[in-house]
């Protein structure tokens, strides 16, 4: 292969990030003498910068624009900035970001209907195409990276295509009807997604089926790590030297707050259904002796529950202080609502258990309906489908994932880099 090809890739914070950077990795392994440049946007050039990244960043790329459209976008960034900004990015980078994003809105739309857009949309209104086409050519890279992310990274996908370069796209989740992602007509050359429903999802939405590959998400890549699984055991081991007694069946319950209520369930949004579960599983393990419970509430939201002291039986885990990794490895079934933590024990082949009455499972995300799960229909029946779960523990679904993603989804990079190959 050509040692000098260029490649760059885009990519937002939290879990978009989070499935690009072991892609990276991979392909700076295979490849260390290619160019690849980073686009991280907003909050992923922390993470960025923690895996070994010197990535790019909105400011980076100020100096496309000539000195009058400069200007103008770093004014129209100021005037943004109030109640946009985030601890973790730099308020120059904020800056730029809004502003290039405001600038290249206004030469799309108009003044008038660009201030109309922002006025009701504010930054989910960015989407700058034209000026993703100016970085494509200013960098030149023979294949782009990303995900199924709006603004910044579908804008960068549509800019590929207009300068004929090809493109690669991963997909968290499960492009259900309705998915934006699923839904649009300009598409990358490639898509790798989780599993094969989410391939039929996307076929069934009209994709087309040369574009799809089924990979894995490498986000998930970690719980093939054998670093975790011995953290897990070592999780195991601790838990009995601290309290001269194994674990036994553990249960980790992993909760998040509801965004909306429903009305088709009991339970209100915020965190009423997660502390309730809490208190449902507390209650389940104290009439079993033989098992052991891990309590985790959202990271955003832990601190609003009552900690208990932690017993033989119960541990209360901080987010701040353990991965979820180990936890997830560690149990002997999952209980959650609609938490990413449902899926990644799917993947990791341990029992699911998902409340069906979550506001959030009847607003969409049903894992039992997906099959990832086991569907529990109220809080009350909790404790029978752990008891009937551990007892006869299923089998892993078709969700489960036996390698690492990221060595896929590097394969798909260099195909569309070498067609012929």
């Amino acid at each position: 292969m050509n040692p000098a090809r260029r490649l760059l890739a885009v990519a937002y914070g939290g879990g978009h990030v989070a499935m690009l950077l072991p892609v990276l990795g991979e392909l700076r392994r295979r490849h260390p003498h290619w160019n690849i440049q980073f686009l991280a946007l907003t909050t992923a050039r922390r993470a960025a910068r923690a895996a070994g990244w010197d990535s790019l960043g909105y400011e980076s790329l100020l100096t496309l624009l000539e000195p009058q459209e400069r200007e103008q976008a770093l004014r129209l960034g100021r005037e943004l900035q109030a109640g946009n900004s985030h601890p973790d990015i730099a308020p120059s980078e904020t800056v730029a970001y809004l502003g290039i994003n405001a600038w290249s809105l206004r030469r799309q739309l108009g003044e008038q209907e660009a201030a109309r857009v922002l006025a009701e949309r504010g930054r989910h209104g960015f989407h700058p195409r034209e000026f993703l086409e100016r970085v494509l050519r200013a960098l030149r890279p023979e294949l782009l990276l990303t995900t199924n992310s709006p603004r910044s990274e579908q804008a960068a996908l549509e800019a590929a295509q207009a300068l004929g370069i090809p493109s690669l796209a991963l997909l968290d989740l499960f492009a259900q009807p309705g998915d934006p992602f699923a839904a649009r007509r300009q598409r990358p050359d490639r898509v790798c997604v989780l599993a094969d429903a989410v391939r039929d999802n996307l076929l069934a939405a009209g994709w087309e089926a040369e574009r799809i590959v089924v990979t894995g998400n490498p986000a998930f890549d970690a719980l093939q790590e054998p670093r975790l699984h011995e953290q897990a055991g070592a999780l195991r081991r601790r838990w009995a030297q601290r309290w001269g007694r194994e674990p036994g069946r553990l249960v980790l319950v992993a909760t998040q707050p509801e965004a909306q209520a429903h009305p088709g369930s009991p339970w209100p949004a915020g965190d009423a259904l997660a502390l309730a579960m809490e208190a449902s599983a507390r209650a389940w393990v104290e009439q079993r002796p033989e098992a052991s419970l891990v309590v985790r509430h959202h990271p955003n939201h832990w601190h609003r529950a009552r900690r208990a002291p932690d017993t033989a039986q119960v541990h209360f885990s901080v987010p701040a202080d353990e991965a979820i990794e180990p936890l997830v490895l560690a149990a002997d079934a999952v209980v959650v609502q609609t938490t990413t933590v449902g899926l990644q024990a799917a993947v990791a082949a341990r029992p699911v258990l998902s409340l069906q009455c979550s506001p959030g499972a009847l607003r969409g995300l049903d894992y039992a309906s997906l099959g990832v799960a086991r569907g529990v229909a109220s809080l009350e029946d909790l404790p029978r489908a752990l008891d009937e779960t551990l007892a006869k523990p299923p089998g892993p679904t078709a969700w489960a994932r036996p390698a690492a993603a990221a060595p896929a989804v590097a394969d798909q990079a260099e195909r569309l880099l070498n067609p012929g190959s």
